[in-house]
């Protein structure tokens, strides 16, 4: 399983914004936290589907629902002393 590289400069330079926007915004109330989600289902081929889910823990490619969990509780008071993190939702797909 590859990526272009152009897909790999955009989500460094995602999570090193995110980074970025913590340190500035530190001590505002302001924070920020960038979610890193595994593959989205959209209509890729079964044999792709099959080999990526090798790669994960459960099931494979998520679904856009599947991120909604995380998201909820990074704009939740929840998470209010989380700052400048990348959360990884992604069936254990990146371990």
């Amino acid at each position: 399983m590859t990526m272009p590289v152009e897909y790999a400069a955009i989500k460094a330079a995602v999570v090193h914004l995110t980074l970025y926007f913590a340190q500035y915004f530190k001590g505002t109330g302001i924070r920020a936290n960038c979610i890193s989600p595994g593959g989205i289902l959209g209509g890729q081929p079964e044999d792709f589907l099959m080999s990526y889910k090798k790669y994960c823990a459960s099931k494979g490619m998520l679904e856009a629902a599947d991120l909604v969990g995380a998201l909820i509780f990074l704009i939740s008071d929840e998470s209010k002393f989380i700052t400048g993190q990348n959360l990884f939702v992604d069936d254990g797909f990146s371990i």
